[in-house]
């Protein structure tokens, strides 16, 4: 590692001198040169007259084909460097590259600075404006290099987490860098507000503490009328879902609209409220063209005594996602900001996002399963789940953090871990993200062979076995399997659900030739119909009042009145 240089410069007004005085001591023709480097005849008679700037890669063909260093080509001008803690560190990769530490690092510290060459007014600069520095470059691998740069923290907009990826972005232009992580001093920490609730205050708005929250993302996404979809996610908050979700790519269709869908499904949860005792929610999907759509329906769901509304961060971007969240922050809602990863993922890690994410004020953000993939993998995933939920991240490679992270007084967010779940992977699952989580489930509680509300009491019961088993003192990696087993004894839906569902079979990301009834669907109940509203003077556009028929036998008086 090498340690904080100063600021240089690339001045290329005496390349073409010095071009012409290294081709005539070797004796070059043009000819020649331009057949060693591979630069055209054209592009290298330009330079030699000084008609335009060359890139860093034909600098470097040209001082290869020379026998010289780049830096023979330029003078450097220094500038002071800016303290260590100031600076907004960002950590990039150069890879399949034959540049040397050296020359990766100069490559993107001219690209952040747009200093390729020296400009007209650079002497009329101030000495002491703000530069981005290099703070390490090392090789890691074969033909990988690894950069860290620092850029003052006057280059960034308070509290824009747009100003921190453009300005972190400009060293990627022209290089074929990717960006690996950044660390956001403490100067640029404090003008985040973070997440509204987190951790604990969705717990203590769900009354729900000692366990994670079950979320059922409804299934299918199209072809339910609003009626239908909203039932269903009241079949599955009276099963025993905490939260029931919209799906992601599920926006403003025309056959439910919005509206209607916000209606329905906002009575739902009202209704299995009352119901169950305990407080349920839904998950609105407000996701839509403009910021002024998103707030709109932010602003139907919460006249509609929703608590939380659901975003697909990707999608929407960073400035709309930023806008959102403050305007959840004004109107006491919920932000979740789902799906995205795999949209991010060629430019931003899952660790990076979950790090923004936060930042930006989401109180629930989805991630991926540990269970997936080898050690590596759940590694990287708990490096991403510590990202949302602790206070200080050090570095950790096989996590994903690449520099250490203060979050200062932020409110840790709520990962909701997703990823084709069913009962039987609840135990190395709790084994892998604690408590501080949500587990995200779609076709195995709407799958379910019994019904909806069947599958949501399964996924129920074998979340809370476990936990007491846990509490217990068991290891849940090592007894999970003969915890659900005794479970399954006392709930026919948890039996009927392990018998169903493959044991360590994933319903995500799987090629099916034919349809299974693995797949999530609602489907109708009439051998075991719903079980009628309590109290029975509540209506719902779900459940009618059932009046008991008075028979012999239920209106007779009890034997040992008569007697």
């Amino acid at each position: 590692m090498q340690g904080l240089v100063p600021y240089r410069c690339m001045n290329t007004s005496a390349l073409p001198a010095q071009l012409k005085t290294l081709m005539a001591r070797q004796q070059l023709s043009a000819a020649e040169l331009t057949r060693r480097t591979g630069v055209s005849m054209a592009s290298l008679s330009r330079l030699l007259s000084g008609k335009t700037a060359p890139s860093f890669e034909t600098m470097a063909k040209l001082a290869a084909a020379l026998g010289v260093s780049v830096a023979d080509f330029t003078q450097a001008t220094a500038s002071k460097s800016a303290p260590l803690q100031d600076l907004l560190q960002a950590v990039y990769s150069l890879e399949h590259t034959d540049n040397s530490p050296a020359q990766a690092a100069r490559l993107l510290e001219q690209a952040a600075n747009g200093a390729w060459v020296a400009g007209a007014f650079d002497a009329l600069a101030n000495p002491a404006a703000p530069r981005v520095q290099v703070i390490s470059s090392q090789q890691v691998g074969t033909r990988r290099v690894e950069v860290v740069l620092g850029f003052p923290h006057l280059l960034v907009e308070a509290g824009s987490l747009v100003g921190v990826l453009s300005v972190v972005g400009s060293a990627l232009t022209g290089t074929g860098a990717k960006l690996l992580d950044v660390h956001i001093p403490s100067t640029l920490l404090r003008t985040f507000s973070g997440p509204r609730l987190g951790v604990a205050g969705m717990r203590d708005l769900m009354n729900k503490h000692g366990r994670p929250l079950l979320i059922g993302t409804i299934r299918p996404l199209a072809g339910l009328s609003a009626r239908t979809y909203g039932r269903a996610a009241h079949e599955a908050l009276g099963g025993g879902a905490d939260i029931t979700a919209d799906p992601t790519m599920l926006h403003a269709t025309p056959n439910p609209h919005w509206r209607e869908r916000a209606r329905f499904t906002a009575e739902a949860a009202l209704s299995a409220s009352r119901e169950t005792n305990e407080f349920k929610a839904h998950l609105f999907n407000i996701t839509a063209p403009t910021v002024a759509q998103m707030e709109e329906r932010a602003v139907w769901a919460r006249e509609l005594d929703m608590t939380m509304v659901l975003v697909d961060a990707a999608a929407i971007g960073w400035a709309a996602l930023q806008s959102v969240a403050e305007f959840c922050q004004r109107e006491d809602l919920a932000l979740a900001a789902m799906g995205g990863r795999a949209l991010f993922g060629d430019m931003l890690s899952e660790q990076l996002q979950a790090k923004l994410l936060r930042f930006a004020g989401a109180d629930i953000v989805s991630t991926g399963s540990p269970l997936r993939g080898n050690v590596a993998n759940r590694r990287y995933v708990q490096g991403v789940l510590a990202a949302l939920r602790e206070d200080t991240l050090p570095a950790a490679i096989e996590g994903g953090q690449y520099v250490p992270q203060s979050f200062g007084n932020l409110a840790a967010a709520m990962p909701a871990v997703g990823g084709g779940h069913n009962p039987w992977h609840f135990a190395r699952l709790l084994d892998a993200v604690g408590n501080h989580t949500a587990i995200q489930c779609g076709g195995s509680m709407f799958g379910h062979p019994q019904g909806v509300g069947q599958g949501a009491t399964a996924c129920r019961v074998a979340l809370e076995a476990l936990i007491q088993a846990k509490g217990e003192g068991l290891n849940l990696a090592v007894e999970g399997r003969n915890v659900l087993a005794k479970a399954a004894r006392f709930s026919g839906e948890l039996k009927t659900a392990l018998d169903h569902f493959e044991e360590g079979s994933f319903l995500f990301g799987l090629v099916q030739s034919q349809p299974r009834p693995t797949e999530g669907s609602v489907l109708p109940r009439t051998t075991q119909p719903s079980p009628a509203i309590a109290p029975s003077n509540v209506l719902t556009p779900f459940r009618k009042p059932v009046r008991p028929e008075v028979t012999p036998e239920n209106d007779s008086a009890p034997k040992d009145q008569e007697d």
